[in-house]
């Protein structure tokens, strides 16, 4: 796995840690359109970092030697 894999591994980990705060905290202000938008945004970087680990899974598979 690549430098850069890590690094946009570790950024789609914030992005959606960040993204459940802020929907945790439209939940409880009772903003309803918001929190829906945001739960959507949330569910789109799970998708991604779900493919980006994929990806790197695969690519430390082809690196090992049997």
């Amino acid at each position: 796995m690549s430098g850069n894999q890590i690094n946009e591994i570790e950024n789609a980990r914030f992005i959606q840690q960040m993204l459940g705060e802020l929907r945790a905290m439209a939940k409880t202000n009772n903003m309803d359109m918001l929190s829906y938008l945001i739960e959507i945004a949330y569910i789109e970087s799970s998708d991604q970092l779900r493919k980006q680990l994929g990806v790197a899974s695969v690519s430390r598979k082809r690196n090992v030697t049997s």
